[in-house]
């Protein structure tokens, strides 16, 4: 278990900062950080409602591990970390042992090819938005989430809420915007001429009926 003491929200916060991003990034898997507010509020949310209590939580695409190291700081019996790339699996894990964290399974697998044998309490992620790593990337991975928990906080871009909407419902789950943000990208690519990029996006809970 976890020795770091969290009281409040921004405490949580203050931890995710210090979990690093991408020492090489990857364009095709469209690898930003998550922002640090945005996994601390979903997954503070997820604590105020009793949902952390000895959970078994599943990170699905989970890059450097912020939801996984969140949720299991935050009360988690057991978390998986599951991410296509391995580079990021070893940063997850580096940062998992700094905290003392021996709940959570780094598995380096294709999301879109898992297979896992259990399902979770609670599913976080924040899918790629199909830009570079193709159309509906975003769905296949909130598809996937719904066949492993009943409960899954994702993040989306604010345009596409309506349409996510409607896809959650047409699967008969409910869907309820926890945050709207506008997050801030600092230069990564070849292609980024700027000096930080802005994205609205929104953090969504989606509750699905129990299978």
């Amino acid at each position: 278990m976890s020795f770091v003491k969290i009281r409040k929200l921004r405490d949580l916060e203050l931890i995710i900062q210090e979990i690093p991003g991408y020492r090489s990034p990857k364009l095709q898997l469209e690898q930003y950080v998550t922002d640090a507010n945005i996994v601390a509020t979903a997954v503070w949310d997820a604590y105020m409602r009793g949902y952390l209590t000895n959970a078994r939580v599943l990170d699905l695409g989970c890059g450097t591990g912020r939801f996984a190291i969140a949720a299991s700081i935050m009360g988690a019996r057991h978390v998986v970390c599951i991410d296509i790339d391995n580079d990021a699996i070893i940063i997850a894990k580096e940062h998992a042992q700094k905290y003392g964290l021996n709940n959570i399974d780094m598995v380096t697998m294709d999301v879109k090819a898992s297979a896992l044998m259990r399902r979770f309490d609670i599913v976080f992620q924040n899918p790629p938005f199909g830009i570079w790593s193709g159309k509906g990337t975003d769905i296949d991975f909130l598809k996937i989430a719904t066949n492993y928990g009943n409960t899954i906080y994702t993040i989306h871009k604010l345009s596409t809420l309506g349409f996510i909407s409607r896809k959650v419902k047409s699967w008969g789950c409910e869907i309820n915007v926890v945050d709207k943000v506008t997050i801030t990208i600092p230069p990564m690519y070849r292609h980024h001429k700027m000096k930080k990029y802005k994205v609205e996006v929104f953090l969504a809970r989606v509750e699905c009926p129990r299978k």
